[in-house]
């Protein structure tokens, strides 16, 4: 029978189940989607997740700090791959490890890996996810544009469609743009391509936010003492 009100104010135990859940459902999505082919196997990287919360449960530091790298490494990976990939299996996927990063700095879940095992519960799960102030959602869409604009460093020569090859000195021009290519110009009259820079713009906000949000939830973690009583079930 589930309690209740364990999973109101969740664990460590809860905490690293929800953990394992998000990691299934993040392999399921990588799995099925046709545009999105991550470099690493996909199986084999859920079954050494599946071992480090395993691992985590048993109170193993290392494994957690590993866990943290994989799962940042998975959501910068995610998130660069946006605009080339343009799927919402790939936002699913950016939202699913930033998920995971929230709950493996979560009190419950370091205070397990503590050298003497501290059990914490938490408030609730509202206390991992929760709503950002206005700013910060100002402040990624700002960020977002700023990069964008930033990456016009980034530049490239390529090949005009519908041109001839026997005009080939008048058939390459100057791009830039990252990573999507979306500024060039012909005959010196600027273009823009709209629906790539709309993707880097959506690319780098979203990679923006999610720094910013991540960054803001460590900071404004709640502390309650009273939370930290040492409860050998936890």
């Amino acid at each position: 029978m589930v309690d209740l009100a364990r999973w109101r104010r969740p664990g460590a135990n809860e905490i690293l189940l929800v953990l394992l859940l998000l990691a299934t459902t993040g392999f399921i999505l990588s799995w099925v989607s046709p545009s999105y082919s991550p470099r690493v196997y996909p199986l084999s990287s859920f079954l050494v997740m599946a071992f480090l919360i395993w691992r985590v449960s048993r109170g193993g530091r290392i494994s957690r700090a590993l866990l943290m790298i994989g799962s940042c490494t998975s959501l910068a990976v995610s998130a660069l791959a946006i605009a080339r990939v343009w799927d919402v299996s790939v936002v699913a996927l950016v939202t699913i490890s930033a998920a995971q990063i929230a709950l493996l700095v979560s009190p419950p879940v370091y205070g397990r890996t503590r050298p003497t095992p501290i059990a914490v519960r938490a408030r609730g799960w509202t206390q991992f996810v929760r709503q950002p102030p206005t700013w910060l959602l100002a402040c990624g869409l700002l960020a977002g544009m700023v990069v964008t604009l930033a990456c016009l460093g980034s530049m490239d020569f390529v090949a005009l469609p519908g041109c001839r090859p026997a005009a080939s000195d008048a058939c390459s021009a100057l791009v830039e743009g990252y990573p999507l290519r979306w500024l060039t110009a012909h005959q010196n009259v600027p273009l823009i391509f709209k629906g790539a820079l709309l993707k880097d713009c959506v690319q780098w906000a979203l990679v923006s936010t999610s720094v910013l949000y991540l960054g803001w939830l460590w900071l404004t973690a709640p502390d309650d003492p009273s939370e930290k009583a040492i409860h050998p079930n936890s």
